[in-house]
């Protein structure tokens, strides 16, 4: 979802915007996607056009979808979606950070049971292939608002956040192996650039291609790391 800051408001709209209404109209909307008012918590209605909209991005692209075609597509009317994000790309903004919380948290749970940076390494990549789906939607809709003409600075920092924290998680475990021993001395920060690129290739390639054999894919760019790393599982 959207960073603290703007999830908050996002709720408290939410809640302004729900708070009495039982009439026909609000509960058809609510129903439309899945939520009832009153029954469920606001967030989870925001949540819900988050989803929506993010599927529908990644279907056909931040340019020529509309306001109008998420609310078909959810049921419910464009005031609305207006009132809780505010204008279209403020809504793709909290697609983005909904997809790169997802994945994140996803790899922390992963993340949990791991301790040795070779470990740490390969939960990150196998969360790739894990949530194949999600990241290559995400990796899709970013190439489609790059090339759109249309740049916004709170997306494109979100769109950066992924590729930050990645670098962090990764880097550091590089580091670590490294003064651990485990691993060859190298650049950790070029090591990570090259893991991550290789990663966007893979995942691009594996949306081109359904036929790609994703895990295999991984795997291989495994391998490549841990013979640049000199380590030996």
């Amino acid at each position: 979802m959207a960073r603290a800051g703007s999830q908050a408001t996002t709720v408290a709209r939410a809640r302004r915007a729900t708070k009495g209404r039982t009439s026909g109209t609000s509960r058809d909307a609510a129903g439309a996607i899945g939520l009832v008012i009153g029954e469920d918590p606001p967030a989870d209605r925001a949540e819900a056009l988050v989803v929506a909209a993010f599927a529908l991005f990644a279907e056909r692209n931040f340019a020529s979808v509309t306001i109008k075609d998420i609310a078909a597509t959810t049921g419910v009317n464009t005031a609305l979606i207006y009132y809780y994000f505010g204008s279209k790309e403020e809504l793709f903004r909290a697609t983005i950070e909904h997809a790169v919380d997802r994945a994140f948290r996803h790899f922390r749970t992963l993340r949990a049971g791991l301790t040795s940076p070779p470990e740490i390494i390969a939960g990150w990549l196998e969360n790739h292939v894990r949530l194949g789906d999600l990241i290559r939607k995400l990796v899709k809709i970013s190439l489609d608002y790059a090339s759109s003409g249309r740049r916004v600075a709170s997306i494109d920092r979100s769109i950066r956040r992924f590729y930050d924290d990645e670098a962090s998680a990764v880097s550091d475990a590089i580091l670590a192996g490294i003064e651990q021993g485990i691993f060859r001395p190298v650049d950790p920060v070029k090591l990570t650039a090259f893991i991550s690129t290789h990663l966007d290739g893979v995942m691009v390639r594996s949306a081109i291609f359904p036929d790609v054999d994703l895990a295999g894919a991984v795997a291989d760019l495994q391998a490549l790391v841990w013979a640049q790393l000199d380590y030996r599982p």
